[in-house]
């Protein structure tokens, strides 16, 4: 790459030829909208990192022609390149219109502004002068690197291309060393930032009073060990009273167990005083029993438990424990053991007590999870049917596409069923959905026990994995594709993995009904597979109309 300075006068013509095809492929279309600032950003990053590419091509070319090519491309004054850069965005601009406004049409968002193009340029500019401000810091390490080897090298013949050699040895060397560390100096420091943040809890929740709540003054777990994310479960949620006025049945006080990650002890150990927490609160009297799998960083849908809550008329105990403090992105990527480890040991602990119950008087045991909390529950379970033998009910949403037993369901599916929402088994136990309703599609018989997973047509977590880089998705073929998925939406080698890591980074504000937000569809999914308290139509409107409101989920955040 070059520095500032130089490309403020003059361009590589190759560099900036391949910038331009980046920025082009950066506004095709992908599973979800994002902000204009983010679309802006994005591209203005493609466009630097595509510059140093082809750089880099073109040297690499010119060394293989063995002198018939020149070592840098033709150079251009930056203004004629800008000239030519504005020239293809106003060709390109009515293909980016209608590609993004396809993207927000299948979501049922309105079409972009003049004002958001405005704000994706200035982002652009932002973007791509952090870029080129990066690579010219790299391009300098390389020639220090250079001055550094060069005079070590003992053979005067051979200097030039020993040094050259051990340069560019040496710089990867260097950048893998460094990379590494920072890796894992970065890795401490957000488990150390979101440790600190899980201690700061929200004022707005209160240490609960209701002995049935952990981190209440009778709980075992006491108030400053359940964390700002578990401060929020056991502290917030409807009681009796909110309860029995939506449903307008009697109603009881739930049962929330909660074991934040300051609990001291093993996950094992934590598991047992779940479950100690579940004997104290007489989880063993209610009709339901739920064991629910969190996100990185402790987190459960509101919109899910309230919601199960209601259904329930409060006959309910829900348990759960925090396995680390960092959102899911950073805790997949960078502790991808823990959600495992962690959540297995509470699904092990909880379900070996509930079968010393009596079996024809104890609650109903199903499974929750969302995000990373669905691929530990599932982790808990050696495969589908070692869920279905030891639970009574399971409800997954938004499955992340790295998990083993969603991913051979898909793969085992019923020939002819489309892979956005499969049919397996005919249905008897395992049903897709992606909208509210659409676990009762099917004309066969839903037998017990069943498992429920949601996950819309455009969620990236659900979707996106790595073999979308080489290959293309079976979910993008035109007898496969959802309808919530862009027309325009093609496979483009690498290119659209990319964008559906971005999705996911960038794409929250999205409706309730599509990406990552299953909070309303779960109340549907909980409601199929555990049944209610004997609730009318009416009554189960209205708690759909009370979930509807709540709108919490960020995919980084959580």
């Amino acid at each position: 790459m070059i520095g500032m300075s130089r490309m403020k006068a003059r361009l590589d013509i190759a560099g900036a030829t391949v910038g331009l095809i980046a920025v082009a492929l950066s506004l095709t279309p992908s599973l979800l909208p994002r902000p204009a600032w983010g679309q802006g950003l994005v591209s203005g990053l493609g466009f630097a990192v595509g510059y140093g590419v082809g750089v880099l091509v073109w040297r690499a070319v010119a060394r293989l022609s063995r002198g018939r090519l020149p070592h840098n491309a033709a150079e251009a004054p930056a203004w004629i390149v800008v000239l030519i850069g504005f020239a293809a965005t106003a060709a390109l601009m009515p293909f980016a219109l209608d590609w993004q406004n396809s993207v927000r049409a299948a979501v049922g968002m309105p079409d972009t502004s003049g004002f958001d193009w405005l704000v994706a340029a200035v982002a652009f500019a932002l973007g791509s002068w952090l870029a080129f401000a990066i690579g010219n810091g790299v391009a300098r390490g390389y020639r220090s690197l250079h001055r550094l080897v060069a005079p070590r090298i003992p053979m005067k013949e051979t200097r030039p291309r020993a040094s050259s050699a051990l340069t560019v040895a040496g710089t990867v060397v260097a950048m893998l060393a460094v990379f590494s560390i920072g890796l894992s100096i970065l890795s401490l420091l957000l488990t150390v930032a979101s440790n600190s943040k899980n201690r700061q809890y929200d004022p707005d929740y209160a240490q609960p009073t209701s002995p049935l709540r952990s981190g209440s003054a009778e709980s075992l777990i006491a108030w400053d060990q359940v964390g700002a994310a578990g401060a929020k479960i056991v502290g917030g949620g409807p009681d009796a009273a909110q309860i029995a006025t939506v449903t307008g049945a009697d109603a009881m006080e739930p049962i929330r167990v909660y074991l934040g990650i300051d609990v001291p002890g093993s996950f094992e150990e934590r598991a047992q005083l779940a479950v100690q927490e579940l004997e104290r609160t007489g989880a063993a009297e209610r009709s339901v029993l739920m064991i629910a799998g969190t996100t990185g960083s402790g987190w459960l849908d509101p919109g899910a438990i309230d919601g199960f809550e209601y259904l329930h008329a409060g006959d309910t105990a829900l348990v759960a424990m925090q396995y680390g403090a960092t959102g899911s992105p950073v805790s997949a990527i960078l502790t991808p053991d823990l959600s495992q480890d962690g959540t297995a040991a509470l699904v092990d602990a909880v379900t070996a007590w509930w079968e010393t119950l009596p079996a024809d008087d104890r609650p109903q045991l199903v499974v929750y999870g969302l995000s990373l909390g669905s691929f530990g529950i599932q982790a808990a379970y050696d495969d589908a049917l070692d869920l279905l033998d030891s639970t009574q009910g399971a409800v997954l949403a938004g499955t992340p596409s790295f998990t083993p037993i969603w991913a051979t369901l898909q793969d085992e599916r019923d020939e002819g069923s489309p892979y956005p929402l499969p049919v397996f088994d005919q249905g008897l136990h395992v049903r897709w959905a992606d909208e509210w309703g659409g676990l009762e599609a099917l004309t066969t018989t839903w037998q017990d026990t069943r498992v429920a997973y949601l996950q819309h047509g455009n969620d990236p977590i659900v979707f996106i994995g790595p073999s979308v880089i080489w290959s293309e998705p079976e979910w993008l073929k035109p007898d496969q594709r959802s309808e919530s998925v862009s027309k325009d939406m093609v496979w483009i080698p690498a290119v659209t993995a990319f964008q559906g890591v971005v999705d996911l980074i960038l794409s929250t504000a999205v409706p309730e009904d599509a990406g990552h937000k299953y909070g309303n569809l779960a109340v549907d999914g909980l409601h199929q597979v555990t049944g209610d308290a004997g609730l009318d139509e009416d009554a189960i409107a209205r708690i759909r109309t009370v979930i509807e409101t709540y709108d919490t989920f960020s995919p980084v955040a959580n």
